[in-house]
């Protein structure tokens, strides 16, 4: 098989979730560094604007957001599963808390905090006013600070459930077995202690359990490591040949013929549209092709949830 690579920053959590499943699975993958804020001069000709980290490559193949990402690397390497318990389905279907209401509770609160970027960070000075800007359907980040309190109280709500499940003493959260549901679970406290670390020690200080949990995630390694320039990972992208169109799922409600130009766009972030033709739908999926001069044609993927289509 093509090499897996991961284009991302260290820093990101989003990414943290699938270097752990790189540790779960003992996967050997490139690491491509990209900036944590615009611009992105290196990763935009494989996404077409699709600016979020991360982002998966296998060829002239694109991957964008973990969910798809996961369910990807599940398939393609299903031992040891992410899903021990044996239910992909609820795992799959937990990113919808994870990736949403749990999500914007945590980054409204280090919009907002006194203390954010207070460790040792490596972020660019633009990185809090990029972020403004791709937050701003979700909140006003300057009016935050009297609407703080009720995120924390909503935080630890959240928190709640993290606590109940591992009250009994278990490793993970299903159980001896870590899995796709403590790596949503444990985006919110590995967020907080890098980004706000004064919010994280209210949020999670009086709850050893957090600490411990997070420590038995760290355990599990980020797999075999292999640093690739961006440079190495455009030009494998346009010296190979994308993956068949699949076409459209006969059951596909979409109503939008295959080889038509259509628009993709995240549902929850303001940030710019990915254009290309339609070549393929799952009942989870949809696919697109766009040609770039850097590395010529290639296929993005995206997931239905969180992402509208639409003729452009």
């Amino acid at each position: 098989m093509a090499d897996l690579i991961l284009h991302h920053y260290d820093e990101a959590p989003f990414a943290e979730k699938i270097r752990m499943v790189f540790g779960i699975k003992h996967l050997n993958w490139c690491s491509v560094i990209q900036p944590s804020a615009m611009p992105k001069p290196d990763l935009l000709p494989l996404t077409g604007g699709y600016r979020r980290t991360p982002v998966f490559q296998v060829g002239a193949d694109i991957y964008c957001d973990t969910q798809l990402i996961a369910e990807w690397l599940e398939r393609q390497y299903p031992s040891p599963s992410i899903f021990p318990d044996g239910n992909p389905g609820l795992g799959m279907a937990l990113g919808s808390w994870a990736n949403g209401p749990y999500v914007v509770t945590s980054v409204a609160i280090y919009m907002g905090a006194e203390d954010p970027f207070a460790g040792t960070l490596k972020l660019p000075e633009h990185f809090h006013e990029d972020r403004k800007k791709m937050w701003m359907k979700q909140f006003d980040t300057d009016a935050l600070g009297p609407r703080l309190a009720g995120y924390r109280s909503q935080l630890d709500a959240h928190t709640a459930f993290i606590v109940q499940q591992l009250a009994d003493g278990r490793a993970f959260l299903l159980g001896s077995k870590p899995g796709w549901v403590d790596m949503h679970a444990m985006w919110d406290p590995w967020f907080l202690y890098r980004f706000a670390p004064n919010e994280a020690k209210r949020a999670y200080e009086r709850f050893p359990q957090i600490a411990a949990w997070l420590a038995r995630l760290a355990a599990l390694g980020q797999g075999t490591r292999i640093e690739m320039p961006p440079s190495a990972a455009l030009d494998i992208a346009r010296d190979a040949i994308p993956l068949p169109a699949t076409g459209i799922d006969p059951h596909d409600p979409i109503g939008i013929a295959a080889g038509t130009l259509v628009r993709i766009s995240p549902s929850d972030y303001a940030e710019a549209n990915v254009v290309g033709r339609l070549v393929g739908t799952t009942t989870s999926s949809v696919t697109i092709r766009r040609e770039d001069p850097r590395v010529g044609e290639v296929a993005v993927h995206f997931p239905k949830i969180g992402y509208a289509v639409e003729p452009a």
